[in-house]
């Protein structure tokens, strides 16, 4: 009698739970289950279980332009997609919470997290580095990158620097040989 009833028990598990509903683990938050993808238990609307992967430790992409932070999409400032996310990379080896630099195969990125409101809402704000030499982008801090000819900051090209002389203190400002770069406004 406990061998037919175990039967009938093991029977019914395997009737609920399915062959086919395997989920598939990305890092420590994103997953894929029946089609869709997920954010911790919230499922990421519009992105492509097929060709969703891991980027570094916290950031997800796929074939559709998407790529994610979390459960917020990054938008691009006037551009709203990553040209090539297929391409996409970290340009640093840590991620700041707040902002960072990125590239694909065809352009340079900064990101930045905007809070929304006082509740913690937040969003994700990128754009692309106009004029950037992307070859030669060395990034120097989560503010600073440089490439061949110019300095940025947080995207944009830090007018009137000593190209030569720049430096990133360890604080996180810089300074050149005229004179340093501390009141500049980072996230």
């Amino acid at each position: 009698m406990k061998k037919i009833f175990l039967r009938i028990v093991l029977l019914l598990i395997l009737a609920n739970v399915g062959f086919g509903d395997v989920i598939q683990i990305l890092g420590s938050n994103y997953s894929i289950y029946k089609g869709n993808v997920y954010y911790g238990n919230e499922i990421l609307e519009g992105a492509n279980p097929k060709t969703a992967e891991l980027i570094g430790f916290s950031l997800l992409k796929d074939d559709k332009n998407h790529v994610y932070i979390g459960n917020s999409s990054i938008g691009l400032w006037k551009l709203d997609k990553i040209e090539n996310p297929e391409t996409f990379e970290f340009l640093s080896d840590t991620i700041n919470t707040d902002s960072f630099y990125g590239k694909d195969k065809y352009n340079v990125y900064y990101v930045n997290r905007i809070f929304l409101s006082c509740f913690g809402t937040y969003t994700w704000i990128g754009f692309k580095v106009e004029g950037i030499n992307r070859d030669k982008v060395e990034v120097l801090n989560d503010w600073f990158i440089k490439d061949d000819k110019n300095i940025y900051f947080e995207g944009k090209i830090l007018e009137g620097v000593d190209y030569n002389t720049f430096e990133v203190l360890p604080n996180g400002d810089g300074k050149d040989k005229n004179r340093s770069y501390e009141y500049l406004t980072k996230d």
